[in-house]
């Protein structure tokens, strides 16, 4: 399933963060989510024609018009208080699909989506591809997912819904899983994927949620066992006593022994 085209304005804010709250069951575990930030770390293109590492837009391409290269942009959401497994707006990214020379393209970019949880930020780094297709084929040699009158459009989604990078609260590890892309923040609905037609910009609220890692919960602290009562030790004088008291008690049998043998002769 793919998103339809729609037009974001641009410059447009996110004012809150919308958590929204999907049939999971609750959990006890809750989240303070405060200060999102999104950086684009790296561009998987031609470096001579690509910029804005290290900031919220990147562009890559040599531009083929005065409409400029292509990119994307990232608006972060506002600060939000969720449970695990609920399910929250990140922030906005918004696809920029203008001509650019062939060669110029690129394939791929990477976010890192950093936050405060519970007071401690984490970083969460994935992976976007980018199918960036030819403008001057007739629109049937266009790819499957065309949709728009216009060839030809592009394709958006992400390597992978899972980041690598997890942090413990509890007894369990939790990592940030994306869902997808919504086109609005009231009427939720992921999809892996959205479509830019050419000369156009088109945006999505990326859609994440706070789950736990299967493979890696942590294993609680046994209960602490009280230290076994030390048991006294015999003092050297002592050992000798019973030593002394040992033999002597064997000496006595012996000696009734031989007295009973006497009188039986």
């Amino acid at each position: 399933m793919i998103l339809s085209i729609w037009r974001s304005p641009h410059g447009a804010l996110l004012g809150t963060a919308l958590a929204l709250v999907a049939a999971f069951p609750a959990t006890a575990a809750t989240f303070s989510i405060t200060d999102i930030t999104g950086t684009w770390t790296g561009i998987d293109g031609n470096p001579w024609y690509s910029s804005g590492m290290g900031t919220l837009n990147i562009r890559w391409g040599a531009a083929a018009t005065t409409s400029g290269p292509s990119g994307f942009n990232f608006t972060a959401a506002s600060d939000v208080t969720i449970g695990s497994g609920d399910q929250f707006i990140l922030g906005e990214l918004t696809h920029l699909n203008f001509p650019i020379w062939s060669g110029t393209g690129a394939d791929g970019a990477d976010l890192a989506l950093a936050m405060t949880i519970d007071g401690i930020v984490q970083t969460f780094n994935y992976s976007f591809t980018i199918d960036e297709t030819p403008n001057n084929v007739a629109l049937a040699n266009c790819p499957i997912f065309q949709i728009s009158t216009v060839p030809c459009d592009d394709k958006i989604d992400f390597t992978s819904p899972f980041s690598l990078a997890t942090f413990t609260k509890g007894n369990a590890n939790y990592t940030l899983e994306l869902l997808g892309f919504s086109r609005t923040v009231d009427a939720f609905n992921p999809v892996t994927s959205f479509i830019t037609e050419e000369y156009k910009a088109s945006s999505g609220f990326l859609v994440g949620r706070l789950v736990v890692d299967p493979q890696t919960v942590a294993i609680a602290d046994p209960e602490p066992q009280p230290n076994p009562e030390p048991q006294p030790v015999p003092e050297p004088t002592s050992l000798v006593a019973m030593l002394l008291t040992g033999l002597g008690g064997k000496g006595l049998k012996r000696h009734q022994a031989a007295r009973r043998s006497s009188k039986a002769a």
